[in-house]
């Protein structure tokens, strides 16, 4: 896969250069942090090549059974609050860190991939009796926590080669007449900001060469906002621009070789091609088996080295997968027994 240079860092550990990770004075101007202060990392192609799920948060994720994503093969990136309703491996935010469940940023089984400058923000949590309260945690200091570099910025061509993530915004030709013009109005512009759009380029990052949608209904009503519980006023002029953004990244998604379809066939989003949620889910098993695991016979290393001898030919993971897929699907031939034979 192509090299991904986005700027991920990870916030248990300082910079090795500015040691900054707590004095913003230090931090200022280091290349090698992007002054953030924190260790940066390399997980571009950790997934690669397993497809992957980007989750958002549309009512019509209760139309499946997102269960399902907990199964063995599966990753997954949900986007804000979703991701403390449907089993996600991965998620990602754009609002302040506090405005989201306390349990997923305690969860150290789910990934946390959040903007730079939300690391340092402390944490709420919501009691059993329904009461909110301020903890000592910081965000940085939670496990499985990861930081990377954002910007409000739009331009689909350089969508997935920038070092930050794109999430709408300025173009950046907007961007630079605001800097040349600091005290004059600029040319108008939507100031849409779309979390989702993080989610598809941090997925990229990881590796994932085809990503399926659930929950990008781009349409919400008063009755159901979201698909978790939450009330909001619908508010829907926003979802022409978040659609016009998706269409502008698909060829630049698919010139880099990933492709993005969508599951809900009653999306407004009308960017990608529907896919099903269960082809979708086979896709992104690959060839790893559904549970339980057939773990009879693997330590019998002579019994293997005979059958491989027999035939030496490389299975493709791709053969693996469609021969796993096959025999779960196929119906058990019947043991014919005397009581069940056919009178002669």
């Amino acid at each position: 896969m192509n090299y991904d240079p986005l700027f991920v860092c990870n916030p248990k550990i300082s910079c090795p250069t500015c040691q900054g990770d707590r004095d913003r004075f230090k931090r200022k101007g280091c290349t090698t942090c992007n002054a953030s202060g924190y260790m940066p990392v390399h997980m571009n192609g950790f997934w690669s090549p397993q497809p992957g799920f980007l989750v958002a948060g549309g009512p019509s994720v209760r139309k499946i059974d997102y269960e399902r994503l907990r199964e063995r093969g599966i990753v997954s990136m949900g986007i804000n609050q979703v991701s403390a309703m449907v089993p996600v491996t991965a998620w990602t935010f754009g609002d302040p860190a506090e405005k989201f469940h306390h349990g997923l940023h305690f969860d150290p089984k789910c990934l946390t991939f959040s903007p730079l400058g939300k690391l340092r923000h402390p944490l709420n949590v919501k009691l059993p009796d329904g009461s909110f309260r301020k903890t000592e945690a910081i965000l940085r200091d939670c496990p499985g926590t990861f930081g990377f570099s954002r910007d409000s910025i739009f331009d689909a061509a350089t969508f997935l080669t920038s070092t930050y993530a794109h999430w709408g915004g300025r173009t950046l030709e907007q961007e630079a007449w605001a800097k040349a013009h600091p005290k004059e109005e600029g040319p108008k512009h939507a100031h849409v900001l779309c979390s989702m759009l993080l989610g598809v380029r941090l997925l990229h990052y990881l590796g994932c060469p085809r990503i399926y949608l659930l929950g990008v209904d781009l349409w919400m009503t008063n009755d159901q906002p979201y698909a978790f519980e939450q009330k909001k006023d619908a508010r829907n002029g926003r979802y022409k621009d978040e659609n016009q953004m998706l269409r502008d990244i698909r060829p630049v998604c698919e010139a880099s070789g990933m492709k993005i379809y969508n599951c809900n066939p009653e999306s407004k989003c009308d960017a990608f091609e529907f896919v099903s949620f269960e082809d979708a889910l086979e896709d992104c098993r690959g060839a790893v088996p559904q549970e339980p695991f057939d773990t009879a016979q693997w330590y019998e290393k002579h019994l293997a080295e005979e059958q491989i001898k027999q035939n030496p030919a490389a299975v493709p993971l791709t053969e693996i997968a469609r021969l796993q897929h096959e025999a779960l699907h196929t119906p058990p031939i019947p043991v014919l027994t005397p009581e069940v034979l056919p009178p002669e």
